[in-house]
Parts: structure tokens; sequence; C-alpha cells
């Protein structure tokens, strides 16, 4: 029985909304007790953006918000460096990526190794729902299971059976579960090992798009400063919102703005959800989420979102930003790309042309303030 995982983390991309909601969605991870297939089907495969999101009304931005500096922003990042000592970390991570099992019959099960299993669990004496479970591949030591299981599993060998005593953390999730004596009968399968490979020009060749280890070196040396430049240009990009929202005062913000997010969130999490074969309120509960959590959470998003928006919109209105016609043009011919779409009719009904031009005009005022922006780098 594995300690639930799944995490809801809010995906959205402000300044490229539609490109956003249209493919991500909310991310998270399901807990591996529950085996589903994603797959969107359904009430949830009918809805788009086009058709769950209102129309976002006109507003002065200026009655909601008094912007603060938004133009020369002083801002201080810390330069990233790739060093050898990154280049090696990385190719060593690639080559744990490529590693190979091999199946062990010699000897005892030891931590490390990958432990094909058959178990189930019981609590009084019967099996309770997602402790049962075959052929499953456990690796020791990687903290998958509750506490006791797979130290219990040390030392057994292929063929034995045997009876685990444990109990449930008093934080489990599953309120029937936490904190209960349970008795898990497990079945070893089979032991393997994971052998990595050895740095050398046939795994070179034979794994990567080089030829040689020093090519090799120089690809991945690359990809880390381009990593790492990404990571400086995210972390100006929040420093100077943040500090265009501190000098800022905002009194309230919009109810279309309210109303906008709070579709969209929702609407994420029941696409999310729809992936994985489940309900909406399944999906939260899933998370360790109860429903109070996930409103108070919906609230602070909605919130945070609508002031961002807000902020943008001000920086429009004060700098008379607005599209051009090749802009918006250039723009719909990337969605239709992204969207699958083979005319702007078949587009339009995923996502509406408001919808495009108001996440386009976000991305125009997002880019003025960062192309307006002194940043210093320590």
């Amino acid at each position: 029985m594995k300690k639930k995982s799944l995490l809801i983390i809010m995906g959205l991309s402000i300044v490229l909304l539609a490109a956003g909601c249209g493919k991500k969605g909310v991310s998270g991870e399901l807990d591996s007790d529950t085996t589903v297939t994603p797959t969107v089907t359904g009430a949830a495969e009918d809805k788009t953006v086009a058709s769950v999101l209102p129309e976002l009304e006109d507003y002065v931005a200026s009655d909601y918000i008094t912007l603060g500096q938004y133009k020369g922003v002083e801002v201080t990042v810390t330069k990233l460096e790739v060093t050898d000592k990154d280049v090696d970390a990385q190719i060593q991570e690639d080559l744990q990526a490529n590693a190979t099992k091999e199946e062990v019959k010699d000897r005892a099960v030891q931590k490390g190794d990958i432990v094909n299993i058959d178990y189930e669990g019981l609590l009084d004496g019967t099996a309770f729902e997602g402790g049962t479970a075959k052929g499953y591949d456990l690796e020791i030591g990687s903290g998958s299971f509750i506490p006791g299981f797979e130290d219990g599993l040390i030392g057994a060998k292929v063929g034995d059976k045997l009876a685990l005593d444990l109990t449930f953390p008093e934080n489990y999730t599953s309120t029937d579960l936490a904190g209960k004596a349970v008795v898990f009968n497990v079945t070893v399968n089979s032991i393997k090992v994971s052998v990595v490979p050895e740095l050398n020009e046939d795994y070179v060749t034979n794994n990567t798009d080089y030829k040689t280890i020093d090519e090799y070196k120089a690809g991945i040396r690359t990809q880390l400063e381009t990593e790492n430049q990404t990571t400086m240009d995210n972390t100006k990009a929040n420093n100077v919102m943040q500090a265009i929202m501190d000098s800022s005062e905002i009194k309230s913000v919009p109810e279309t703005l309210t109303n906008y997010y709070t579709a969209l969130i929702n609407y994420q999490v029941e696409q999310e959800a729809a992936a994985y074969g489940m309900e909406k309120d399944a999906y939260i509960e899933a998370s360790g989420m109860t429903k109070e959590d996930f409103d108070s959470y919906l609230q602070q998003q909605v919130d945070f979102y609508g002031k961002y928006d807000l902020m943008l919109q001000a920086v429009v209105q004060a700098e008379k930003l607005a599209l051009t016609d090749k802009e918006y043009e250039d723009a719909v011919a990337e969605y239709m790309t992204a969207y699958g779409a083979s005319s702007k009719e078949e587009l339009f009904k995923k996502v509406t042309e408001a919808q495009i031009k108001y996440s386009l005009t976000m991305k125009k005022a997002y880019d003025f303030v960062i192309d307006n922006t002194d940043v210093a780098y320590e």
C-alpha cells in the first residue's frame, strides 16, 4: 500500500492563457494505488475553453488599482554558472536513466534491489481496498510504501512468502487506515539489480545524438547553460512583477476577473481529473484535500491571478498598448498548430477570438514591463 502523493499544482500561464488552458491544465501525480488509464471521456471531453469561460467584460483599470512604478524597475538576479561538477552530475543522471535491470538468483534481497512481489493487505483479517497487487516492482529503500514494508523484505529470497505486521502512520490520508495495525502477505517473485552503463564511446553513439564523449559533454554544458538562463529569466520576471505589485495599491479585483479565474481553475481541475478517469471531487479527495481545503486554495489562486491580470491591464491602458494585425495573425497560426485546428473556425470552437486577443494583450504588457527593467547580476 503506497503513501498518497497526488499534489494539485495550478499550472496557469497567465500571459499565454488560452494556449495553456487547452493543453496542460492542472498538474499532479496520481497515488500509485490507483490504477487508471489517462483518457478524457464523457462530458469533460465536450468542454472547451470557449464553452466554459465567461466573457471578460471591459473595465477601467484605474478604478481598481493605482499602478506603482512599472518602467525602469531595478532587480537583482543571481548569475548561475555551469561548472564541470554540474556537467558530471548531469551525465551521471543520464547514465542512471539508461540503467538496465538484471535478475539476481543467488542471494537474498538487499537495499537498492528491485523486487517483484505479490501482496495483499489485511485489516482485521479482511483485504482492504487498494492494498492488493500482483507482479509489482518495488525498489527497496525508495520509501514508496509505508514504514516497515520495504525493510521487511530485506533478507528474503525468491519464492519466500512473508507476513508483515505493520501499522499505518497516524497521519495517513485514508482515515479508515490511519494508525491501524495490518498484515501484508507478500510473495517474492524475483530480485533484480539496476546496472548503470559506463560512459564510453559506445554509450555516447548508442544513446545520444553525439559521436564522441567530448561532444557529449559540450552538449550537456550547453543544455545546462540554457536551463540556467531560463531560471534567471524567470527569476527576473518574478522579481519584477512582485516589485510592481508591491508598489501598487489595489482597491479591489473586478468581478469579471474573479468569475473568469474561478471558471478557469475549476475547468483545469475537471480536465486533469477526467484524464485519469476521475470526477473532480474524487480527484481532489485523492490529493488529500478536503472540499474546504480546495475552496480556500481556489480563492487564493483566483485572488492572486485576478490581481496579476489587473496590474497588466493597467499597464496596457497606461501605455495604450494594442495588437497589430500581424501579431494577431501570427499568433492565431501558432494556436491552430497547438490545438490541431485546420481552420480558424475550428480553432474558435475551442478557444474564442476574444480569449486569444486577451491573452496576447496580457503578454504584450508583460513583455513591455520586462523589456523596460534594469537588471543587475551578482
